[in-house]
């Protein structure tokens, strides 16, 4: 009885969430034959990364540089940003790089507030948008990482307060005031002062000197 009252409940949750899935692609402009679906179990979901990798190893762009931009942006400048990046820079500065682009939406409350995770904090829904190219020729690695600069320098010149994911910064002022910000900065901190206080962990990032000054 236990078994098939659990059955019940997610055949009924699966079949609201198909009738809410044909509602959002109702509302979608695109050509219905270009569609691509791909049924997979939910341990190949899970697995998809590592999919991922053997079709790159395949194509030999597994042991090449990846210049990846990973961004959260506010859901109020997601059609903005895709005006200005995905219309604008991406198809002046196409250099035969190809890779896959994600875009999903998130929701705040998801996520622990207590986190060092860093997103836009005016919102309740943000984006994540994923860049995702391999540098394959010698030229596409400089051309690539030009093309992040000039995204990144588009959405701070357009005041859209992105937060940009696995970010690199050179030195502590740029990860404290570009990343953090000031009330995220002072709390990361004061966890590295008590959990870590000697800088063991992460100094590849460049955020802390050892110990910590």
């Amino acid at each position: 009885f236990f078994l098939g009252k659990q059955c019940e409940k997610l055949l009924t949750g699966a079949c609201i969430y198909m009738q809410r899935l044909e509602t959002l692609l109702r509302e979608l402009r695109y050509e219905r034959g270009f569609a691509s679906v791909h049924d997979v179990s939910y341990v190949e979901f899970l697995d998809r990364v590592r999919d991922g990798e053997l079709k790159l190893r395949a194509a030999g762009q597994w042991d090449v540089p990846h210049p990846w931009l990973n961004l959260f942006l506010p859901r109020s400048r997601v059609l903005d940003f895709a005006a200005g990046v995905f219309h604008g820079i991406l198809r002046r500065g196409t250099t035969g790089a190809m890779g896959p682009v994600l875009v999903y939406p998130m929701n705040r409350n998801r996520w622990d507030g207590d986190m060092s995770a860093v997103f836009p904090e005016e919102e309740e829904v943000f984006y994540t948008v994923g860049i995702l190219r391999s540098a394959v020729s010698d030229g596409d690695l400089a051309r690539l990482v030009k093309q992040n600069d000039e995204i990144l320098r588009f959405c701070e010149e357009a005041g859209i307060r992105c937060v940009q994911y696995l970010s690199y910064y050179a030195d502590q002022a740029g990860w404290e005031k570009k990343h953090f910000g000031p009330a995220k900065w002072a709390r990361f901190v004061e966890r590295k002062r008590k959990y870590d206080p000697k800088a063991i962990l992460s100094r590849g990032q460049r955020i802390f000197t050892s110990p910590l000054a």
